[in-house]
């Protein structure tokens, strides 16, 4: 009958149009490869030498994770460029401790080793030492061997280099145990050292106080060491500065016993995704020898017999049979697809990223995948047939099935390009490439080396040692052990099984099963004991069961999601920076929630009515939810104003605010006695302002959806006076914001689309409407149910899980299309008569069951190396991988086949009823 039978079905609709002319394409293609094999192996290894050298000449890694894991558009991209534009770009105006986030720079933070305080004498001692050694310590740049000190390369205020003078000066306070004389309170002391007090609570965390609100002990100091930046070589000292403090500490030539220090700086991120990478490049080449060894064990095909008259029937390597060969071939075909693949898009200028490298682990089984497909068409061809006859029946059913996968995995991750996330698209590109060219060596190099391999089984040859013939197993009594489990092979030209033989329709299933038993193992394994099993009522009734479970948890998991990319992540966890992270998180946050607003077209102050206006504005800021309201905000026309009252001139402020001239012309004066403040206003080269800023702090935002609403508010007050003002907010919690503001709606987005175009793939490819449909409610099922398990598992809806949930659509749509495709066309070429749905369900189960389960075994043996890679991106990776490999495998071996298997029955049904009508 063939697979044509199922159009012409009275209860089957005709749809699939490009079926057959694709499968016609495929046979007559590949019958043509197998006749003329070698040119086809010879071009795609020319091919594959030739592309790499892209990967010789223009492969570099780029980083930066604000570039690769922030949307490309956010707004808050422009926001902190205003900011680092207009008053952190000069080396040389710089006031100590403004901007640090947004400057060069190397951050400590330094706790007691025995956790207790770091304000007791002995540790405070040693603490002014390590300030001493890092200041006057001389470093050797280890790229041009050049001498310099921490001088040389610091930021200066007022001709000094900031070096913790607030730090050192209470750490001397409580060394010399004088802190009574000092009554320093916290978070501000004033002392008759300072003009103005002091701000303790960006330099000691986790304070103590007594009775009277005064410091008596403290966990941790933080200190920072700002640096320059603007030409090559001073940015360059800079670093290696950052460089060889960071090493000391890791290789404990830090001069200090009592205290731990912990550390970040400018390229902390990088160099922790560059450590991620170097654990991973060994982890491939394991990966790579498992998958060799699992494809060929695979590929074996066991036969039972006897070695002597007097043994039981023992299992023997069929030589002749299997295909051991075509095992490594396929994976070193897919290995090949993966260097074109990079090597033609960094030809092409393309941005490789460190999200990239976990693409071979994934690509890798994909193609494993294909080839097991392959390898299983060909088991079910006649052996009778010439070698170019089964290479075409073979790849007529196998070559549509891998064109349906490789098309749709090809268009999920091109789908999930569009999300405005670099590390995301870059990833994608080189996903969807790898696949093309899996694809293409599958249809060419594999196909050839099939042929090949088809023609040593033809004459009866060894499928490792393929130039000698191996003994007939009908003598296996008569030869030796040795020969028995090394050199045995079944007879050419005669069939393993019958499973293209049709059969009598009047034949029961049981019946023609015990006639015509020759069947591989896997088959008779799914046909007779797995497909009775999941269609045994118990079984159903429990496959019902957790099926509701499965959407229960699916949806408790979706309303606890946690969204957004927490910067935190990507830092080992036994890294001295994510201690430093997590310290600086608990005892120093209020530097994150603090908000900067800039003003680039500033009103006149001294001008009564511009001047009320704009205090309106602020108010209007700092009485939104999360503000922490007028007492928190630092603004110089405040200081101002207190300035002039401090002076003891009565009401000379309310007359002076109202002449502009007066005002302009005392503000001077006021800047150069507070040059804090003289820091954040702008002024043209005639004195006038050309800008200014404030800052406040947030307070009561909560969790990631509060972030969002906070940055939604304060934004829509600075776009409302954008016209007048010019305003832009700025703070590092809005990064967070934005990623949440588009991370579920895009990931939602890419679900939707990858159904609105699967569909008519599904229509246009397998011969029944209704597995469109099934295809597309198992995209959903299974993208949401890794969306929802993997918050039990930890793991938040970022970057890297997104990438994910676009291979859950690619994984979900391979597995369904197998199963679907299997369950309209496989039973077809075994009965006379129209298959019941269960008779449909046993054969497709007999045919895919098997190049399923190897394929989601061999994904799993693909990424269970990086399980013992402890970064945040890699683990990502596999946990959420492994959701989709085991929903996959379920959805595909179980819940598919009884849904196809029940709305067959019903269609049939409601047919029939029509039919009585």
């Amino acid at each position: 009958m063939g697979l044509r039978a199922v159009a012409l079905r009275k209860n089957v609709l005709k749809w699939a149009p490009l079926e057959k002319p694709w499968a016609n394409i495929c046979g007559k293609y590949c019958r043509f490869v197998a006749r003329h094999p070698w040119p086809f192996i010879i071009i795609p290894i020319c091919l594959t030498a030739f592309l790499s050298t892209g990967i010789l000449g223009n492969f570099e890694i780029v980083r930066g994770v604000h570039f690769l894991y922030a949307p490309i558009d956010a707004e808050w991209k422009i926001e902190e460029n205003i900011l680092r534009e207009n008053w952190a770009k000069s080396d040389s105006r710089f006031y100590p401790g403004k901007d640090f986030l947004l400057r060069k720079g190397l951050y400590l933070i330094v706790e007691a080793a025995d956790g207790g305080s770091v304000l007791r004498p002995s540790e405070a001692k040693e603490f002014i030492f390590l300030l001493d050694w890092i200041k006057n310590s001389t470093f050797i740049s280890k790229d041009d061997e050049i001498p310099y000190k921490y001088s040389d390369i610091c930021l200066k205020f007022q001709n000094e280099c900031f070096s913790n003078l607030q730090a050192r000066f209470i750490a001397e306070i409580f060394a010399k145990n004088d802190q009574k004389s000092f009554n320093i309170t916290y978070p501000k002391f004033s002392s008759e050292f300072s003009t103005e007090p002091i701000d303790i609570s960006k330099t000691i965390g986790g304070v103590e106080l007594n009775e009277n609100k005064t410091l008596i002990a403290a966990k941790n100091w933080m200190i920072l060491y700002q640096l320059k930046q603007e030409t090559k070589l001073i940015e360059d000292l800079s670093t290696d500065f950052e460089l060889q403090i960071t090493e000391s500490i890791d290789d404990k030539k830090i001069p200090v016993k009592n205290l731990k220090i912990y550390y970040y700086h400018s390229e902390t991120f990088d160099i922790e995704l560059a450590e991620g990478n170097l654990k991973i490049i060994p982890r491939f080449t394991i990966t790579f020898v498992i998958l060799i060894f699992f494809s060929v064990l695979c590929t074996f095909n066991i036969t039972w017999t006897r070695i002597s008259l007097k043994s039981k029937p023992v299992p023997i390597i069929d030589w002749v049979v299997s295909k051991p060969l075509l095992g490594i071939a396929g994976v070193v075909m897919t290995l090949m697809a993966i260097v074109s693949a990079i090597g033609l898009l960094l030809l092409m200028n393309v941005t490789f990223v460190d999200m990239c490298s976990v693409m071979p682990f994934l690509s890798l089984t994909i193609g494993i995948d294909d080839t097991f497909l392959m390898l299983a068409a060909w088991h079910e061809t006649s052996r009778k047939l010439s070698v170019e006859e089964r290479v075409e029946a073979a790849m007529r059913h196998a070559g549509v099935s891998i064109s349906i996968t490789s098309l749709t995995d090809a268009l999920a991750f091109l789908i999930g390009a569009i999300a405005p996330l670099p590390a995301v698209i870059y990833f994608c590109y080189y996903s969807c490439a790898a696949i093309c060219f899996i694809f293409l060596y599958s249809m060419t190099i594999f196909v050839a080396f099939l042929s090949i391999s088809g023609r040593w089984e033809e004459q009866g040859r060894h499928a490792l040692a393929f130039w000698h013939e191996t003994a007939p197993i009908k003598n296996a009594e008569s030869e030796s052990k040795l020969i028995c489990f090394l050199n045995l092979g079944s007879q050419p030209n005669v069939d393993l099984h019958n499973s293209s033989t049709d059969l009598n329709q009047h034949q029961s299933t049981e019946d023609v099963l015990q006639k015509t038993d020759t069947r591989l193992w896997y088959q008779r394994f799914f046909a007779d004991k797995y497909a009775p099993f999941i269609c045994h009522p118990a079984t159903q009734i429990i496959a019902l069961a957790s099926f509701v479970a499965y959407f229960a948890i699916t949806y408790t998991g979706i309303q606890q999601m946690v969204v957004g990319f927490d910067l935190i992540n990507i830092v080992r966890p036994e890294s001295p920076s994510r201690r430093f992270l997590e310290l600086q998180t608990q005892y120093f946050l209020h530097d994150v929630s603090k908000l900067d607003v800039a003003v680039l077209n500033p009103p006149n102050m001294g001008n009564s009515l511009q001047r009320s206006q704009f205090l309106s504005v602020l108010a209007e800021i700092e009485s939104t939810q999360c503000s922490a309201g007028r007492n928190t905000t630092d603004f110089w026309y405040f200081s101002y104003q207190k300035y002039m009252d401090s002076l003891g001139f009565g009401g000379f402020w309310d007359g002076m605010s109202e002449d502009d001239e007066s005002f302009n012309e005392n503000l001077k004066t006021f800047l150069m006695s507070n040059e804090k403040y003289d820091y954040d206003i702008l002024q043209h080269s005639n004195g006038t302002l050309k800008a200014f800023r404030f800052t406040t702090q947030l307070s009561n935002y909560g969790n990631d959806e509060g972030i969002l609403k906070c940055a939604k508010s304060i934004r829509k007050i600075c776009n409302k006076y954008r016209a007048d003002f010019n305003m832009w907010s700025y703070t590092p919690l809005w990064n967070l914001a934005d990623q949440f503001e588009i991370m579920w709606p895009q990931t939602l987005q890419d679900l939707y689309i990858s159904v609105i175009v699967m569909v008519p793939i599904a229509l246009l490819m397998i011969p029944q409407p209704f597995c469109a449909f099934a295809i597309a409610g198992s995209i959903f099922s299974i993208g949401l149910g890794v969306l929802g398990f993997m918050t039990w598992w930890g793991v938040n809806l970022d970057a890297t899980s997104m990438i994910t949930i676009t291979m859950s659509v690619g994984f979900s749509v391979d597995f369904s299309a197998h199963c679907t495709y299997a369950y309209m066309t496989e039973a077809n070429s075994h009965f006379q008569h129209e298959p019941t749905p269960y008779e449909r369900l046993v054969a497709a189960l007999a045919a895919v069951g098997w190049p399923i389960t190897q394929g989601s075994f061999s994904v799993f043996l693909g990424i269970c190396t990086l399980i013992t890679v402890q970064t945040y991106i890699v683990q990502t990776c596999f946990k959420t991988v492994l959701l989709v490999v085991i929903f996959g495998t379920v959805h595909a071996l179980l819940y598919l086949p009884l849904i196809l298997m029940h709305s067959h029955s019903f269609y049939l049904f409601i047919c029939k009823k029509k039919s009585i009508k």
